[in-house]
């Protein structure tokens, strides 16, 4: 496996990329499933998750609704129980497909206008689409695993395809970290058809099914020279799969694009909380987070003199924060983002985290929009109040 890290793509590689035929089960079973996927949530699908993922009763459903259904002896599956259909959701997520809606219920749904978009793309444009949205878009933070922070998942299948040494390897409990149970990261490696995975046909009462062997095919070996070779210090999310992958599939030409979130119009209430003690502020749209963090901390009766940040998910549910001006380095700043542009669906809520040495944690809901007030408040108010603040600094038993 090693002279894959550094070796140039060889005649044999190449030819294998130049006659990979992309169809719903070529190269893997992937767009098979993730069509059968996007059908599955369609307008909606109402979940309880706070991270709007697929509701525990459709589970078992859904899994033997895939082509090669995982067997398993579950009673109560939850989501990571299936690692494949996990995957799957993943890259809807990821890919801006798969979105969550809070009114008039809380739903997963498929996003329309990204369908319209899926549906004008060729077999070969979304497998890479995909393929794009794996590697530099999609997290398991998106589903409530903590993944570091960091969108997409090159680094994770890189060291997954690594430990694969022999071109068969049947997995053991104790073999460098190739273990028995299914993983994320090998499912979608079968999906993509970098691998094949075989399981167990029977799994043991209140499991699933084990992995007993995994195939590397000249796929596979092929993807990881064009696409997984860098270095510890190099940037691995640089935008160049198109440019390295047209070549050898000339039907690759549209791409998905996101839309331009649009500043959200209207007064903002916000319910501010810590513990039973809360207060309600009012927030024009133009109105930036460090405004809103002055606010809250006066409401509270704060003194701001401390570090913060906004802890919050953005519209493909991966964590974001977004730092007080007076951290030197962070990818988003309070003081750039207004309150219009918080991607906070109507009822969800966002961490207000102050001063990281005695770590107060106030819990932010975007309670409503007044999409009538168009300009009417100029400023952030207090319009509502329940309990007595606590002293800043003795936190006491409040």
């Amino acid at each position: 496996m090693r002279e894959l890290l550094t070796a140039k793509i060889s005649q044999a590689q190449r030819s294998v990329l130049e006659q990979t035929t992309v169809d719903n089960h070529s190269p893997g079973p992937l767009l098979a499933n993730i069509n059968t996927l996007i059908d599955a949530i369609g307008a909606g699908m109402q979940t309880t998750s706070a991270y709007f993922a697929l509701p525990q009763r459709v589970l078992k459903e859904l899994n033997d609704s895939l082509v090669e259904p995982l067997p398993h002896q579950l009673k109560r599956p939850q989501l990571r129980s299936f690692p494949t259909l996990m995957g799957l959701f993943v890259l809807l997520r990821g890919t801006g497909l798969a979105v969550g809606e809070t009114k008039p219920k809380r739903v997963v749904l498929i996003d329309p206008a990204m369908k319209e978009q899926w549906q004008a793309l060729n077999p070969t444009e979304q497998y890479f689409a995909l393929m794009a949205s794996w590697f530099y878009e999609s997290s398991l933070d998106c589903v409530g695993i903590q993944s570091g922070g960091v969108a997409g998942m090159l680094r994770e299948t890189r060291d997954a395809y690594f430990r694969l040494d022999d071109r068969i390897t049947r997995p053991t409990s104790d073999r460098f970290g190739m273990r028995t149970e299914p993983s994320v990261a090998n499912a979608l490696l079968h999906q993509f058809g970098w691998i094949r995975l075989t399981h167990d046909t029977k799994a043991q009462p209140g499991k699933a099914a084990n992995v007993c062997e995994v195939v590397r095919s000249p796929l596979g070996d092929a993807m990881f020279v064009v696409n997984c070779q860098f270095g510890a210090f190099e940037d691995e999310n640089e935008p160049t799969m198109q440019t390295k992958m047209q070549k050898y599939f000339p039907d690759w030409k549209q791409v998905l694009t996101q839309p331009t979130a649009e500043c959200r119009q209207g007064a903002h209430t916000f319910k501010v909380s810590l513990g039973k003690i809360w207060r309600r502020i009012v927030a024009p749209t133009d109105a930036n987070l460090e405004q809103l963090a002055d606010a809250i901390l006066h409401a509270y009766q704060f003194n701001h003199e401390h570090l913060y940040e906004f802890e919050l998910r953005d519209t493909r549910g991966r964590s974001l924060s977004v730092a007080g001006p007076h951290i030197r380095e962070a990818e988003h700043f309070a003081d750039e983002m207004r309150v219009g542009d918080v991607p906070l669906s109507i009822g969800d809520s966002m961490v207000f985290h102050y001063d990281f040495g005695d770590d107060w944690r106030f819990n932010v809901t975007l309670e409503s929009i007044d999409e009538s007030d168009t300009g009417k408040t100029k400023t952030l108010k207090v319009t509502a109040e329940s309990g007595t603040a606590p002293t800043q600094y003795d936190q006491g038993d409040w």
